[in-house]
């Protein structure tokens, strides 16, 4: 017999881990803060058990919605998570606030902060290089990584050549000074 209803069991395990690790978070916040608001011990688990619950409401309830969106309109990009987090952020100002005003305004301030945080996680990604993983700056910044790609037998023969007298002034100079970068590099790996 076929079930009525088709669940899709990675959107509810997504769901279920998201709630999870959100309230996992919660419960190190609420102790942090309830640390650094100079309350008594005693106090601690209450802090901790409230933000928990806080953090699972509100991590679970943007899961859903994202997961949600994300099977009606068949894709999962910054819109989907934007519209996510204007349900999140509106049903918890209403919820908490009440009023329409602060509905509004929640849902307004979670289509903002989810967008933002979507296109930032989305920007790291292609910022990365899918092999090894390294950030690479855009080619226009002048911020660049710079790679040890210097040959160890290449760099011994350039520089038995300039002690031959084979290499211009300016390629000498340049040996000498990759050499001392890579002899720097070295000592410092040890």
């Amino acid at each position: 017999m076929s079930s009525p209803i088709d669940v899709d069991y990675a959107a509810v395990e997504s769901i279920a881990t998201v709630t999870a690790n959100a309230a996992l978070a919660g419960l190190f916040v609420g102790a942090g803060l309830s640390f650094a608001r100079g309350r008594p011990a005693s106090v601690t688990p209450t802090y901790m058990l409230n933000t928990c619950m806080n953090f699972a409401l509100v991590g679970g309830t943007f899961e859903t919605a994202r997961s949600l969106f994300t099977k009606s309109r068949g894709c999962d990009d910054v819109l989907t998570t934007a519209m996510a987090g204007a349900v999140t952020g509106g049903g918890m100002m209403a919820m908490y606030r009440g009023g329409r005003a602060a509905a509004a305004s929640g849902a307004v301030v979670g289509f903002a902060a989810s967008a933002a945080t979507r296109m930032l996680l989305d920007a790291s990604e292609r910022a990365t290089d899918g092999e090894t993983g390294d950030f690479q700056f855009p080619a226009w910044s002048p911020l660049q990584i710079v790679k040890d790609e210097t040959d160890e037998g290449e760099l011994r023969a350039r520089m038995d050549a300039a002690m031959r007298g084979e290499l211009s002034a300016e390629e000498e100079a340049r040996t000498r000074d990759d050499f001392m970068r890579w002899k720097m590099r070295r000592a410092g790996g040890r």
